[in-house]
């Protein structure tokens, strides 16, 4: 009698593990990143040195544009001086000649 419930609590034991916990060890195993595909995923990483060159070549690039956005700047301020002036200048000419007081 011993023997026969020592070999069915096995045989329950054994049921319940296949049922239960082999399919999640084998969903885990299947879902589980392989040495390949961290080292593919580690290839396709930026290193240090990569943001490095990225973050120079980006202030390079921002300098640029300072550098228009100042230039954009100076030539709207003359462009607005001159049309002030202009206007002044067109203000005493019609005054001249007598088409405005």
């Amino acid at each position: 009698m011993k023997d026969l419930s020592e070999n069915k609590i096995r045989q329950i034991f054994n049921e319940g593990l296949e049922q239960l916990v082999l399919p999640i060890l084998d969903d885990i195993y299947k879902n589980m990143a392989t040495k390949e595909d961290i080292k593919k995923i580690r290839e396709e990483m930026a290193t240090k040195e990569d943001l490095e060159v990225v973050k120079k070549e980006l202030k390079e690039d921002i300098s640029f544009v300072q550098t228009d956005v100042d230039s954009i700047k100076r030539t709207l301020n003359a462009e607005v001086s001159w049309r002030d002036d202009a206007s002044k200048r067109l203000k005493k000419i019609e005054v001249n000649i007598g088409l405005a007081k």
